[in-house]
């Protein structure tokens, strides 16, 4: 299995301002969607029916207790066709009846038990898996949410920023038309710019709550602000066998494994002993009783089948085919799970450093630029147009160099939330 050792990775720490509610990291995020997951059910019905289960086979060893009752009539009857001198041979009648009770205790079937104690946990253990793997997969769902209301909430706090430094340029455009030193059309035009980044505000702002919203459902827990702090990380490579896949691709081999172990039982003989008492009219085991009579029957029986004409061969081989498929099956996750990962390490190691020195250097640049543009407007070098541009241009490089951090960190979360850690 193929591992990656990811480059050391300078953490970013982003701390935001809390609600009112509680705070949490996406660590927490993560850990509260598989605990409020209903997913957590099935392996408690798991649990409870292996269970049942296994109480079913522990009373395999008592005696099989049955009753049986039977009425029936009869177009004839058993007779001799001649007669004895001096005796009377009873009749035997149409209409008969019966009461009973039969008893068998198993003696041998081979240890079957055994296997079948093993195959009901082997089974709980197929479920419990199961049901890990499924809420696994809400890791990444909510990592992904956690990074989307931190991306929007950093753009609703840069642009919120921006109209303040608008707002103060309203200000300073207004004087100046008071003072006739600017047209009316500078200051519309600052208005206008202020309008456009409200509705940028109150985008960002719909679309923040309504993944909060989401993601509350998830970790069932509202009113909640969310930061970032990074993940410990063990860096022990990228596919630690703490995915529950692991786990269910083993029990289901086992599974396999097991039916094909008990097929060497089918060859052994059972052997039972069994009893049967009650009323019959007449004696079942003797006709001149013709009355309601007791009767009685012990013994031993035992089933063999020596020859299956290589049923249990065949089988063995659909076992072992199925095992093979349960390995194809691991490999197949395993390549899809490196392929996603190597896409996310050259993110991490590559792509995002990299945009981010060229932001830090874009918002040098565009910071002194908006500065030297201030004072041409004032100097009356600079259209009021073009500076506004100028403004809108370090607003998207701010907003660029901040979704870079935080793809950055999202995508180190998301090979933590795939590593299981």
């Amino acid at each position: 299995m193929k591992t990656f050792i990811l480059l050391p990775l300078a953490f970013i720490f982003l701390s935001f301002p809390g609600f009112a509610g509680d705070t949490l990291t996406v660590q927490q995020c993560r850990s509260l969607a598989v605990q409020q997951s209903p997913l957590q059910q099935k392996k408690l019905y798991a649990e409870g029916i292996a269970a049942l289960q296994l109480r079913n086979v522990q009373s395999n060893s008592l005696p099989r207790i049955q009753f049986g009752a039977q009425a029936s009539w009869q177009s004839d009857v058993f007779g001799l066709p001649f007669t004895f001198p001096g005796s009377d041979f009873p009749e035997i009648p149409k209409d008969q009846y019966r009461l009973s009770v039969d008893v068998a205790q198993r003696i041998w079937d081979g240890g079957s038990d055994k296997y079948l104690r093993r195959q009901r946990e082997v089974e709980r253990e197929i479920a419990a898996a199961q049901a890990d793997v499924d809420m696994f997969q809400l890791r990444e769902v909510v990592t992904d949410l956690f990074f989307g209301v931190l991306l929007l909430q950093e753009s609703e706090a840069i642009l919120t920023a921006a109209k303040t430094d608008l707002q103060n340029r309203l200000k300073q455009a207004e004087a100046a038309v008071a003072e006739g030193a600017a047209l009316r059309t500078t200051a519309d035009q600052v208005k206008i710019q202020i309008f456009k980044t409200e509705q940028q505000i109150a985008a960002a702002n719909a679309d923040q709550q309504a993944l909060r919203e989401v993601l509350s459902k998830w970790i069932g827990r509202g009113n909640t602000d969310y930061y970032f702090a990074p993940s410990e990380w063990s860096n022990q490579g990228l596919f630690p066998e703490k995915r529950p896949e692991y786990r269910l691709f083993d029990a289901q081999k086992s599974a396999a494994q097991l039916q094909k172990d008990r097929l060497r039982l089918l060859a052994q003989p059972r052997v039972e002993a069994f009893a049967q008492g009650g009323l019959g009219r007449p004696n079942p085991f003797n006709f001149f009783e013709t009355g309601l009579e007791p009767f009685a029957l012990i013994g031993l029986r035992a089933a063999w089948t020596p020859v299956d004409w290589g049923n249990r061969r065949r089988d063995a081989q659909v076992f072992d085919l199925q095992q093979k498929n349960v390995d194809a099956q691991r490999l197949a996750f395993e390549q899809r799970l490196e392929a996603g990962a190597v896409q996310d390490f050259w993110a991490l190691n590559a792509k995002y450093r990299e945009q981010l020195k060229q932001d830090e250097a874009i918002v040098t640049l565009q910071e002194d630029i908006v500065r030297r543009a201030d004072a041409q407007v004032k100097n009356g070098v600079m259209t009021a147009t073009d500076y506004l541009t100028q403004i809108n241009l370090l607003t998207q490089a701010r907003l660029a160099q901040k979704t870079h951090e935080l793809q950055l960190a999202h995508a180190r979360e998301r090979l933590v939330a795939k590593m299981g850690e």
